[in-house]
């Protein structure tokens, strides 16, 4: 019985072969996902009723959010890294609403991700902007946890 070649030649079929394969390594790592990457927080607008808050605690509470990290990986993975404290989970969309782990997070619009809090006394809105010098990430492209700094 002879073994069944695609050309002519063993050589075409081996070419035929690594083609396949690098088209199929390629698309698993694509870099054009826009959320992949590090974001930091570009703005924050605190808006509480000033009968139940004091100039100082808006000042306190946006210092807080001004330290607070998102790192988005390849495979959907997040961190968020707000006040020392780290969660994880899997980020999706649908349009412009983003949603982490199945709840409604913020939305992506204009290359900006824009979360609002809303709390007892008042509302919170921060934005983030991607810095791409600092992002940590493991080698196939998801979000390494160890060593992130905020």
């Amino acid at each position: 019985m002879k073994n069944p070649r695609f050309f002519s030649h063993p050589v075409m079929d081996a070419l035929v072969v690594a083609v396949i394969m690098v088209l199929l390594l390629s698309s698993c790592h694509r870099n054009d996902d826009p959320l992949f990457g590090r974001w930091v927080v570009e703005k924050v607008n605190v808006e509480f009723d000033e009968n139940k808050s004091t100039p100082e605690m808006v000042r306190q509470y946006g210092e807080m959010e001004r330290g607070n990290v998102i790192e988005i990986g390849k495979d959907s993975s997040m961190i968020f890294i707000s006040d020392g404290d780290t969660s994880w989970g899997k980020i999706g969309g649908k349009g412009e609403a983003l949603f982490y782990d199945g709840v409604l997070f913020g939305q992506f619009k204009d290359g900006v991700i824009i979360t609002e809090t809303s709390t007892p006394i008042g509302k919170v809105r921060v934005s983030y902007k991607k810095d791409p010098l600092s992002l940590r990430r493991g080698v196939r492209g998801e979000v390494n946890p160890q060593g992130i700094e905020p």
